[in-house]
């Protein structure tokens, strides 16, 4: 299925259930590269669910990608809140650390993931 037939099927079933549906449809525009459409429903449809996984991971995401480090560090750190063991976000927390220079942090995130996925090849070679 194209990228655009993908983000009309998921925007009709916004249209019926925002609440369900915001997180998809928002990471689909953010992998199609609408940053900032996947950063708008995320800010609109968050604050009315605090506790949806997802919906952090994929407004952490776009915002890593968009190149704001700080509010995606902040957002992941969010969703560290509501399960301290997700790798997509200890992952972007030390990327971000990375990102910004800071090897110690960065190395701390990345030994947290391995703490929960230890067969993660490509974190243990950020750390050889």
């Amino acid at each position: 299925m194209s990228t655009t037939a993908r983000i009309d099927e998921l925007r009709k079933k916004f249209e019926e259930n925002p609440r369900r549906y915001f997180a998809p449809l928002a990471n689909e525009y953010r992998k199609s590269g609408d940053l900032a459409q996947a950063i708008a429903l995320c800010r609109e449809h968050l604050p009315k669910q605090p506790g949806h996984m997802s919906g952090y991971i994929v407004f952490g995401q776009a915002l890593y990608e968009s190149g704001d480090l700080a509010e995606a560090r902040a957002v992941f750190e969010q969703a560290l809140a509501l399960d301290p063991e997700n790798l997509i976000a200890l992952r972007h927390l030390g990327d971000i650390a990375r990102d910004t220079g800071d090897t110690t942090t960065a190395r701390r995130w990345y030994e947290r993931v391995l703490d929960a996925d230890p067969r993660n090849d490509d974190i243990a070679a950020q750390l050889a």
